[in-house]
């Protein structure tokens, strides 16, 4: 090889690596697939920003439950197995229950942030070596579809509800038994008349095609629906600075614009599950369903995190950030 082409092939190799120490990727583990709404808006939507501003530097591969299943995934992310991880905070309550809490929190982004609300749960997360980068609102909370109409008691007297560890409390409280069933099982439960209704995010019965076996939605809704971005403290630590404020812009910006889009995006399905035939029913004016979900969820986070979720609590309660 002549002087001049061995120069040049040392060039090309300098240029390359660079290159790919300037280069930053980074994988992220997400609940859902991309049919879940909310994946496309939040989890990609946040890393298309991400490439965007560090003009391709940094690239994010999404991978969904089908890598690992959505109840077992904090642990990979905090043995950095995976760099990011996307979720629901009700999805990791055997390990912790903090981040469920948010679901009883205020729906203002700009409030939760000035509220000092995110450096409480992110300083409980570093101690699970976990990073908090955002909190996303889906601007609506939860509901029940119903066989039948709420009856005279206001409630859910006597009634099998199909509930997750999200809804328990709340439907127990309201006099329902909870019945435990995967998601592909629902619509069945519901035409055969195993279950009188089935608790769920406002999001889903129009997918799902609930409306075909079931008559009536509940409301008010209760709560809020909110995913969770957290990165593994190690890989966070070992980003540039200028990389960590990037992230922490982007996952800020998205938790304004996101939430926006879910407001409309509420509306639209709403107004398509009443021109399928749902009609409202409404709980009894005794009833506070925000209130009533607000103390399960309250219960499971003090129970499932100790000391920090007692304080959670307690922060919420004199800041005026959860309902009484």
């Amino acid at each position: 090889m002549s002087r001049r082409l061995a120069l040049a092939a040392v060039a090309a190799v300098a240029i390359a690596t660079g290159a790919d120490a300037r280069a930053e990727q980074i994988s992220m583990l997400s609940s859902w697939d991309e049919s879940y709404n909310a994946v496309p808006v939040f989890a990609q939507g946040f890393i298309e920003k991400v490439a965007e501003r560090s003009g391709g530097e940094i690239t994010i591969d999404l991978r969904g439950p089908e890598t690992v299943p959505p109840f077992e995934q904090l642990q990979p992310v905090a043995a950095g197995l995976f760099d990011m991880l996307f979720t629901h905070g009700a999805y990791h309550l055997g390990e912790t229950g903090m981040a469920f809490g948010m679901d009883a929190i205020v729906d203002d982004p700009a409030i939760r942030r000035e509220s000092g609300v995110y450096e409480l749960i992110d300083a409980h997360y570093q101690k699970h070596n976990l990073k908090l980068i955002g909190i996303f609102s889906a601007a609506s909370g939860y509901h029940v579809l119903l066989r039948d109409p709420i009856g005279e008691d206001g409630r859910l007297q006597g009634r099998k509800i199909r509930a997750s560890g999200t809804y328990h409390d709340f439907v127990t409280a309201l006099g329902g038994s909870v019945v435990t069933l995967p998601t592909n099982e629902i619509y069945t439960a519901l035409e055969r008349g195993l279950v009188d209704g089935a608790a769920w995010p406002v999001f889903g019965a129009l997918d799902y095609k609930w409306y075909e076996v079931s008559n009536y939605m509940t409301r008010p809704t209760f709560g809020v629906t909110n995913l969770s971005l957290f990165m593994n403290l190690d890989k966070w630590n070992a980003l540039p600075a200028e990389t960590q404020e990037l992230l922490l812009d982007v996952a800020q910006e998205l938790e304004v614009e996101g939430r926006k889009h879910f407001e409309k995006l509420w509306a639209e399905e709403e107004a398509a599950l009443i021109e399928r035939g749902l009609e409202i029913t409404n709980f009894g004016p005794d009833v506070n369903p925000d209130a009533v979900f607000a103390a399960g969820v309250w219960k499971q986070v003090k129970d499932k995190t100790g000391a920090d979720g007692e304080d959670f609590y307690i922060f919420a309660r004199e800041k005026g950030l959860t309902p009484e």
